[in-house]
């Protein structure tokens, strides 16, 4: 009888486990998200800077499970509850032998930071709202029905910077540099660069005209951030301070370490429930923690389901070993900063580099789906 395997979540992680138990006529197969897409959100700074489409920034989930393997299936549906074999939605329930958790985690928005006019992208509805707050911008200078925007940025890691860096590049090449204003506050910034690259980076936003606030936000009332000794006032912007577990995870009851799951060295959090990305406190084999990255995320998904054959073929699992390989961060424009064990280069090579790395993963899954 073939083995069932759920996944739980179409994020990087989960797109990357689906690959790996591709092929195999020993199981099947169902992927379940709440949402019909897979979200590319590392590229949201070009979709929120008009240069890209919804349909560059999404694929749909049903199509793309079918181009994987014929004999996979896709369920939209919300997930509410997971047992010891069996996964509830709010729709349906569904039994399984094996589980991979792979529902990624949600913005950190403190309570101060609540407010109409500021918005998230790690969340796609967010993304467009952003977006779209950003174009109407564009449409009333263009149109002489406003004088002067002010934009914010709150959140010094690379989201935050690459949208900050990637409007500010709109609005210079349509000549519309001096009528919108752009800040970018935070207390620290670029904390995954080294001091060199942190500094690069950071002169080079400001010497596109991004104004760089190192300071902290006490409080945020209507159109106005208050921070230290300074009032900034806005008519919209973005937060990108940091992440936390979904509720579904938090009500989970698995162990947890730092409010994610806790996982074993095979990513288990149980004998045959698995956990990998985000929604995971992942490690070096060193012990130390490991950023959320996508990265992260796909390493960890290919390691889960190779556990799961291995489990079923009844090998030795594989401990997993996840390594960070380097980064790139999109500064604006054809300009960014990569960097890659003792490798770093920026300007126009980073730029192709970071371009490079973002079409490696996107093109194979636009072919299937």
């Amino acid at each position: 009888m073939k083995k069932k395997v759920i996944i739980i979540g179409g994020g990087y992680g989960g797109i990357r486990a689906l690959e790996t138990l591709a092929g195999h006529a020993n199981i099947v197969v169902t992927l379940i998200d709440q949402n019909r897409y897979h979200y590319l959100q590392t590229e949201s700074y070009n979709f929120v800077a008009l240069k890209n489409s919804i349909d560059d920034i999404t694929i749909p989930l049903d199509t793309l499970v079918k181009g994987i393997d014929q004999n996979f299936s896709f369920i939209q549906d919300e997930v509410v509850k997971v047992d010891r074999h069996t996964v509830t939605c709010k729709e349906g329930e569904y039994s399984f032998d094996y589980l991979i958790i792979a529902v990624g985690v949600k913005t950190l928005i403190p309570p101060v930071f609540y407010n109409n006019h500021l918005f998230e992208v790690k969340n796609l509805s967010n993304a467009l709202h952003l977006k779209q707050s950003f174009e109407e911008t564009i449409v009333k200078h263009l149109k002489k029905e406003k004088q002067t925007t002010n934009i914010v940025v709150v959140g010094g890691g690379s989201s935050g910077v690459e949208i900050a860096a990637e409007m500010r590049n709109y609005l210079l090449t349509s000549n519309l540099a001096h009528e919108i204003q752009i800040s970018l506050i935070a207390d620290a910034f670029l904390g995954e660069l080294d001091e060199d690259s942190r500094k690069k980076a950071l002169q080079t936003l400001q010497n596109s005209g991004i104004r760089i606030v190192q300071k902290m936000v006490q409080k945020v009332e209507q159109n106005s951030l208050y921070l230290e000794d300074e009032v900034i006032e806005f008519d919209f912007g973005v937060v990108a301070i940091g992440l936390e577990a979904s509720e579904f995870i938090k009500n989970l009851d698995f162990a947890k370490e730092k409010n994610l799951l806790k996982v074993d060295e095979y990513l288990r959090v149980e004998e045959y429930i698995f956990a990998i990305g985000d929604c995971a406190f992942l490690k070096d084999k060193t012990g130390e923690p490991l950023p959320q990255t996508a990265q992260t995320a796909e390493q960890s998904g290919i390691i889960a389901a190779k556990n799961i054959l291995r489990t079923i073929q009844e090998k030795p699992l594989i401990k997993a070993d996840i390594k960070i390989y380097g980064l790139a961060i999109a500064l604006g424009g054809k300009f960014a900063i990569a960097t890659a064990s003792f490798v770093k280069v920026d300007g126009i090579l980073g730029y192709l580099g970071k371009k490079a790395i973002e079409q490696f993963y996107k093109i194979p899954l636009k072919l299937k789906s």
